[in-house]
């Protein structure tokens, strides 16, 4: 596959990955944690079904050990959940208290972590050797 077909297939996987992030995101928020907290739960629950899609279908990196790919993409993962979570707490700061207000803070964080976790995931977690 080639690397925007991979990008096109990445983005597929990170939508499902999102509303799995959301979904999760939202059960913590309406249950009274606050929005750190519920981002950062959203964001792990996500990250494991997020590892499951990317090594199978984006990256096509079955074939390969496990062992060697788990810790580079909790390391991808990492500064990129931390760009999402960061960027996300950036928006609510700005945009003000709310449900709505906190989805799109969210979705935010979301939108502006996706080039480091593809750029990550390509050029060193999944990358054929």
């Amino acid at each position: 596959m080639k690397g925007y077909q991979k990008f096109i297939v990445f983005c597929f996987v990170g939508g499902a990955s999102a509303v799995v992030d959301l979904a999760f995101f939202n059960l913590a928020f309406f249950v009274g944690i606050s929005f750190i907290f519920a981002r950062i739960f959203g964001v792990l629950v996500s990250m494991i079904f997020n590892f499951s899609m990317n090594r199978n279908v984006s990256f096509s990196a079955r074939g390969r050990s496990v062992r060697g790919q788990i810790p580079k993409y909790l390391v991808v993962y990492a500064v990129s959940s931390t760009i999402n979570v960061l960027a996300g707490f950036l928006a609510v700061s700005l945009l003000g208290p709310g449900v709505i207000q906190a989805n799109i803070a969210s979705v935010i964080g979301i939108v502006v972590a996706i080039p480091f976790s593809f750029l990550g995931l390509l050029l060193w977690a999944f990358r054929k050797n």
